[in-house]
C-alpha cells in the first residue's frame, strides 16, 4: 500500500528534489495524460536533452551499423584518446527493456569514457515489447563477437572488454555475461562489470515495499509492466537470464562493481547480488550513494553523485583491466 511507503522527500538530497521539481515543470509542459508507447519513448528522449547539456567532449565519436541475428544493430562508439589500443567497454543502457538509446544516456557514456579512458560502444539493442526476451541479449552478445573479431581496426584489446549498465542495462550486462559464459566456455576476456541500480530477479523486498512510486516511475505496477513487456511468459521470469540471482553464479563471474541508490525500490537487488558473489569469493565493490534515486547518474548536471558513481566505476575498471 502507498501509505506504508517511507517519505523519500525527507531523505533525498537538495539537488534531487531539484531533479524532481525539473522533471514536474517539463511534464506540465507536454501535459499529454494518456500518452501511448511511441510518445512516452519521444518524451524520454526530449526530456534527456536538457540533462545531456554540455556533454564533455571527446576525441572522437561515431555510429556504426552491424548486422545480428534479429536485424541490423545500431552501435555508438566513443574514443577519449588517440591511443593505437585500448580497454575496451560496452554500455548497455536502461530504461525499463523498453525505453532508451545512445542519444539519451549520451552524457553518462561520455564521462565514463572521459574518466575510464577507455573506449566505449553503446548499444541500442531492440526494445520490448516489439522485442522479447531474450532478444537484446543475444544482439549484447553478438556486439562481443564482433568486437573481438574486428578489434585491431578498432583500436581495442580483445582481452580486455568490459560492461557498463544502469538500470535494465545492468541486468542486461549481467544476463549477457552469463549467456557467452554457457555458449563460449571461456569468457576470461571479460575483466569486469560495473552495474548501476540493477534488478536481478527479486519479486518482493523490503525496499520494494517502503521504496517506489509515481516519482521514480518504479511502483510495483510499473515494474509488473516492465516485466510483461520483456518477457514473452511468466515462466521466463524464473530464467537465470533475466533472474540473475537463480543463476549459478559460483563461477567465471568478473569482478564486479555495484552502485546503489539509497532511496531505489531496486536497491535489495544489488545487496543480496552482492552477498552471492561474495560467497563465491567474486571480487566486489559496493558504493551507496545517500539521498539519490534510481537513474540518477542521468542528472550529473546538477547533482555532484552522478559525477563520482561514475568515477567509482571508472576507477574500479581500471583496476581490473590490462591498459
Amino acid at each position: 500500500m502507498t501509505t506504508n511507503k517511507l517519505d523519500i522527500y525527507s531523505f533525498m538530497t537538495d539537488e534531487m528534489k531539484k531533479v524532481l521539481e525539473i522533471q514536474k515543470q517539463k511534464a506540465n509542459e507536454e501535459s499529454d495524460t494518456n500518452p501511448d508507447l511511441k510518445s512516452i519513448r519521444e518524451g524520454y528522449e526530449e526530456e534527456r536533452k536538457f540533462w545531456n547539456e554540455d556533454s564533455p567532449n571527446l576525441f572522437k565519436v561515431f555510429d556504426k551499423i552491424i548486422e545480428g541475428p534479429h536485424g541490423d544493430i545500431s552501435l555508438r562508439f566513443y574514443y577519449p584518446n588517440d591511443k593505437e589500443i585500448n580497454n575496451c567497454t560496452i554500455f548497455i543502457h536502461g530504461g525499463g527493456f523498453i525505453l532508451g538509446n545512445s542519444n539519451t544516456h549520451d552524457k553518462t557514456i561520455r564521462n565514463f569514457a572521459k574518466h575510464s579512458n577507455s573506449v566505449v560502444i553503446s548499444i541500442d539493442y531492440k526494445l520490448s515489447p516489439e522485442h522479447k526476451f531474450p532478444v537484446a541479449i543475444q544482439e549484447s552478445a553478438t556486439l562481443v563477437k564482433y568486437l573481438r573479431e574486428n578489434a585491431k581496426e578498432y583500436k581495442i584489446n580483445k582481452d580486455s572488454i568490459s560492461f557498463v549498465g544502469d538500470s535494465a542495462g545492468a541486468n542486461l550486462c549481467l544476463g549477457t555475461t552469463l549467456y557467452l559464459r554457457d555458449e563460449l566456455k571461456d569468457i576470461s576476456f571479460i575483466k569486469s562489470l560495473i552495474l548501476y541500480y540493477g534488478l536481478y530477479g527479486l519479486k518482493d523486498s523490503p525496499s520494494r515495499r517502503v521504496l517506489g512510486g509515481a516519482w521514480d516511475g518504479l511502483s510495483k505496477e510499473d515494474l509488473e509492466y516492465y516485466e510483461t513487456s520483456y518477457l514473452n511468459n511468466k515462466e521466463e521470469a524464473k530464467h537465470p537470464y533475466y533472474d540473475c540471482l537463480n543463476a549459478d553464479l559460483s563461477y567465471d563471474i568478473p569482478p564486479t562493481y555495484l552502485a546503489i541508490a539509497e532511496l531505489d525500490p531496486l536497491k535489495d537487488d544489488s545487496f543480496a547480488l552482492e552477498q552471492i558473489l561474495k560467497k563465491h569469493n567474486v571480487p566486489c565493490e559496493v558504493d551507496v550513494f545517500k539521498g539519490m534515486l534510481h537513474s540518477f547518474l542521468h542528472y550529473s548536471k546538477i547533482v555532484p553523485e552522478a559525477e563520482e558513481a561514475i568515477i567509482s566505476g571508472s576507477s574500479f575498471l581500471k583496476k581490473h583491466t590490462k591498459i
